[in-house]
């Protein structure tokens, strides 16, 4: 799915694993691409498109190291592709499988290639990409800033309607309350791409109103509010 109309480069969006997880590519036509997560099988059609864009893909990055979003990580590099993450999931990147052992399919351990740190730039086919670390929903989590255009991608740190889940041991509510508080100040404009669900916007979401105190933010999380919620149910413990 085209998700812009930037006269620069393509979005494109495709969903896989049991817990629709998205893979994006960013593309510029007839320069390079990149890969922003790998979820089952769908990293696959992201491939196609830019090959079909005459846009070789020059890096699979990791918003965070969560099974989901790692899935097929490893079946990229195997392939040559080249891996980026933060070193903060090193330990997830490692051991993927931890925890999972219900899954029906083995996830392999991913090797990360480029370390990524917070105010680090990428360069993809002239379009210039700001890493921000923002540790909560993972101590790893890193969120993707394209100047210029308002376009976020967001990962599982913030998702439409609410922030990615808090109860898997390597969450921190206070440290993902900062890091919420951080992107609520991006212009309102600026459209989000999260890990899972529709895309969204600053100003579509009203209770970033209250990032302002972080503590407010924990206490409704707490209750079980400002949560994403998957479509037709309430708060998704694996995501």
């Amino acid at each position: 799915m085209l998700l812009t109309d930037s006269p620069r480069f393509e979005i494109k969006r495709f969903v896989g694993g049991p817990l629709l997880t998205t893979c994006y590519a960013l593309i510029v036509p007839g320069k390079e691409s990149i890969i922003i997560d790998a979820p089952r099988d769908a990293w696959k059609g992201a491939i196609a498109a830019a090959d079909e864009r005459n846009a070789p893909v020059q890096l699979a990055l990791a918003t965070h190291g969560h099974w989901d979003h790692v899935t097929d990580m490893a079946k990229m590099q195997a392939m040559g592709y080249r891996t980026a993450g933060h070193p903060a999931d090193s330990g997830l990147f490692a051991n993927p499988m931890a925890g999972r052992a219900g899954l029906p399919f083995v996830i392999e351990p991913v090797r990360i290639d480029q370390r990524l740190a917070d105010g680090d730039h990428l360069s993809i086919g002239g379009v210039d990409i700001l890493i921000l670390h923002t540790p909560g929903h993972t101590a790893g989590s890193v969120c993707l800033w394209i100047a210029g255009e308002e376009i976020l991608f967001t990962g599982d740190t913030l998702l439409k309607g609410g922030a990615g889940y808090l109860e898997r041991p390597e969450s921190d509510a206070l440290a993902l309350a900062t890091s919420i508080r951080r992107l609520a100040e991006f212009p309102s404009a600026t459209t989000l791409y999260p890990g899972h669900g529709a895309p969204t916007t600053i100003a579509e979401e009203t209770w970033l109103e209250d990032a302002q105190d972080p503590d407010t933010l924990v206490r409704y999380w707490k209750a079980g509010q400002r949560r994403w919620k998957p479509p037709g149910g309430g708060i998704n413990e694996e995501i």
